[in-house]
């Protein structure tokens, strides 16, 4: 196993399990051309934790993943989708900016598939998750971040 994915596998065994606090979870649809139906939807939580800014990275990179992998493909982003495609290192490096004290993640479309995707982790450990046209997906991804099933078993 190269080095990238072992370093995105450390992030990932590291973060899941993180405990937080949700302080707002906002979302909201609209109608647009010819009928489209978008969405916004904005969670606002806050690591749980002594040190939460140490987990920033951890955090941004374990979101980043989730919204790659439940993304697909939208109008004529087709073109350029590659199915067996994994979520990597470089591509989030690309996302990632430092702005006004916070580290954020920001993306639109990544090999194809509608990530619409930002993320806000300001010191102190608040985070902003924001999507776009991608309905309620984000809440699942806090599920997940936390180590939490979403999926029950049917008897």
């Amino acid at each position: 196993m190269n080095v990238e994915k072992l370093t995105g596998l450390k992030l990932l065994e590291e973060t899941v399990g993180i405990p937080l606090k949700i302080v707002s979870n906002d979302y909201e649809e609209t109608r647009g051309f010819e009928d489209c139906l978008l969405s916004h939807h904005e969670i606002v939580f806050q690591i749980k934790e002594e040190d939460p800014d140490d987990w920033a990275i951890g955090v941004l990179f374990c979101l980043s993943l989730m919204s790659f992998t439940y993304a697909v493909p939208r109008g004529m982003s087709e073109i350029e989708f590659v199915p067996d495609e994994e979520w990597n290192l470089g591509y989030f490096v690309q996302g990632l900016q430092f702005r006004y004290k916070a580290i954020r993640f920001t993306s639109d479309y990544v090999s194809g598939r509608l990530m619409k995707t930002d993320i806000k982790f300001e010191p102190g450990g608040q985070v902003t998750l924001t999507t776009r046209n991608r309905g309620r997906g984000a809440e699942r991804w806090l599920l997940n971040l936390q180590g939490k099933k979403h999926i029950q078993a049917v008897k």
